[in-house]
């Protein structure tokens, strides 16, 4: 025989015998689930090892007692004792005169009969056991300090330059409204700050009362999604444009420009303000490898940030998002009464009265 018929002839003889393998360890791996399920999604006590579960039929002789969980992969004949449980994993389980199971039947795939035997648990039939949710494990961080640092700095930096770049766009498309949000925090100091915990106090409950008014028609049912996305949007924008206005504060405080334009001047003092609040994030993030540090540095970031969110917030409520400024800048509107005319500073011109003829002689 040649040595190619050879090693077609050998592998023609191990390959039915590793089919074999592979169905039996799918088998035993399908049983393993099923064990599993047994214990966890019912609650079944005592559930015996898969290597102790043989397939096929399995037989409680008459006269005989079994002390524990009985399972089998296949129909369950009991006529003597069972001290517990009997469950079949792809049968029946029946119950003949004189068998007794002093725990519950439960059948998956079969149904169970009692012929005249006693079961004193519970009778129990299902089509198929119930999926157990595994617990996610816990993946241990593996990164050296150095890398954990890294990873947060970026964090910070990212975080950094996207509220730069909403800052710019503020500066472009909403320039008064921050001026006068700016306006409000140096009039009212204390007053926007006690608007700014006062509206995170009632922001939940306004919404409540906003989803409860829709809901009272069947057009605002619908309404309700679209209104909690935009009322979400809304209340962002406004925190926003409050810690960029005290960012310009800060910010400007530092750093004048008295020979930059005023557009310049505004974006290089916000850029300050907001660099000096990452400054402490990214202290805490940098000083990871020491945990009390971080936590103490990290625990001052969030309060010093908390504070000027909540300033700006207030400024940006009292001031409606920098749309009422005339109250913003501190002048308040005249309003004349009907007989009020304006007249100007410098007088009312005299004028030539026409005289009648009668009246000249």
């Amino acid at each position: 025989m040649s040595a190619r018929n050879r090693i077609l002839v050998t592998a023609l003889l191990l390959f039915p015998g590793a089919l074999v393998a592979q169905g039996s360890a799918a088998s035993k791996t399908d049983l393993n689930r099923d064990l599993e399920r047994l214990s966890k999604g019912e609650g079944i006590v005592g559930v015996p090892s898969a290597d102790s579960v043989a397939p096929g039929r399995r037989t409680i002789p008459a006269n005989s007692t079994v002390h524990g969980t009985v399972v089998a992969q296949g129909p369950v004949d009991v006529f003597g004792r069972v001290e517990g449980t009997v469950v079949s994993l792809r049968g029946d389980v029946t119950v003949h005169r004189g068998g007794i199971i002093t725990g519950d039947a439960l059948a998956v795939g079969g149904r169970v009969n009692s012929d005249s035997g006693q079961v004193l648990g519970e009778l129990r039939a299902m089509t198929a056991l119930p999926v157990v949710l595994s617990v996610a494990k816990v993946v241990a961080d593996t990164r050296s300090p150095a890398q954990r640092a890294a990873d947060a700095a970026r964090v910070v930096i990212g975080s950094f330059a996207i509220l730069l770049i909403i800052a710019l766009g503020v500066l472009l498309f909403a320039g008064p409204n921050l001026d006068e949000v700016v306006a409000t925090i140096q009039r009212q100091f204390a007053r926007t700050f006690w608007y700014g915990v006062l509206g995170q106090l009632v922001v939940l409950p306004v919404l409540l009362l906003v989803i409860v008014a829709l809901a009272l028609t069947i057009i605002g049912i619908l309404l309700i999604p679209f209104a909690i996305v935009a009322y979400a949007i809304a209340c962002a924008g406004l925190v926003t444009l409050g810690f960029l206005a005290v960012s310009r504060l800060v910010g400007g405080a530092i750093w004048r420009g008295e020979n930059a334009s005023a557009r310049a001047r505004a974006l290089g003092a916000m850029t300050i303000g907001v660099a000096v609040f990452f400054v402490l994030w990214l202290l805490a993030s940098l000083m990871v490898w020491a945990p009390l540090a971080s936590t103490v540095v990290r625990a001052a970031a969030v309060a010093v940030t908390w504070s000027a969110m909540t300033l700006g917030l207030g400024s940006a409520i009292i001031s409606r998002a920098g749309t009422h400024r005339r109250i913003a800048s501190g002048i308040r509107p005249v309003e004349l009464a009907a007989w009020q005319t304006p007249t100007p500073v410098a007088g009312v011109v005299a004028a030539r009265r026409t005289v009648g003829a009668r009246e000249a002689h």
